[in-house]
């Protein structure tokens, strides 16, 4: 089997996740970076985040700077942990105001290999409004705020590329793939369920790898939560490892 690719660091692969799913505001703090979007309900992009294992000097005042951030913005205080994650946070989120580690995922990387196809999906270049329309009926709540996740999608950092594949009655899948530097995420596959357990999910990862090479990247990453075992042994069977895992705190004090 040809393979290419590297190992990359965790760092890297912190950095490939920020551009490949924007915050509306960033504040960097040292190697903190305090990622807010109030408008939409997802932990990474409201939440504490490090890069730099080593950067925990005062960090009881600087999680309280943090804080005051989010409380600003209306948004529930909530720290990502990562093996960078300096331990003088961890140790400031350990008492009764934060609660314990929960949703923990892990980031898996694979190197690309030559058999990945492209298949006949329809795939765009931007986030049209059917394929947005698509994404939201597959994989969120619909009171989300369409324009705040529209404006998201729109912010990724190029090149990006939308997958999708329909029936005459439904979408049946989606998926996107986002390249940074050597690297090619897959985020957002999602499979309706009638057409689950057909091959669906791997054809789909399989056409955005292939148009990852083709942009140059030679090691593909994805996030997926613990408890997912199908999507896990999904990507298992694609030649995915666990590189690293990561979970979250949320405040939980006054």
């Amino acid at each position: 089997m040809a393979t290419t690719g590297v190992n990359p660091s965790i760092a890297a692969l912190e950095q490939a996740g920020f551009a490949s799913w924007p915050a509306a505001e960033v504040i960097d703090d040292g190697a903190w970076h305090i990622r807010l979007a109030p408008s939409l309900p997802y932990k990474r992009t409201n939440s504490i985040n490090c890069l730099d294992q080593t950067d925990g000097k005062n960090a009881e005042q600087r999680l309280a700077s943090a804080i005051a951030h989010f409380k600003t913005a209306g948004v529930k205080p909530t720290l990502r942990t990562t093996p960078l994650t300096p331990q003088d946070l961890i140790k400031a989120c350990s008492t009764n105001d934060w609660s314990r580690p929960y949703s923990e995922s892990l980031v898996m990387t694979a190197p690309l290999q030559s058999e990945f196809n492209h298949g006949a999906f329809e795939r765009f270049d931007a986030p049209v409004p059917e394929w947005i329309a698509n994404y939201k009926a597959l994989t969120m709540n619909q009171d989300i705020d369409g324009s705040a996740i529209t404006s998201t999608l729109k912010a990724i950092e190029k090149p990006v590329h939308f997958f999708q594949i329909a029936s005459p009655d439904q979408c049946l899948g989606v998926a996107v793939a986002v390249v940074q530097a050597k690297l090619v995420g897959l985020f957002g596959l999602a499979v309706a369920k009638p057409a689950r357990r057909t091959g669906l999910g791997r054809a789909l990862s399989h056409a955005a790898l292939a148009w990852g090479a083709d942009q140059g990247a030679s090691t593909a990453w994805l996030q997926v939560e613990a408890d997912n075992r199908p999507a896990r042994q999904l990507y298992q069977a694609l030649g995915f490892t666990e590189r690293y895992r990561y979970a979250y705190r949320s405040f939980i004090g006054q």
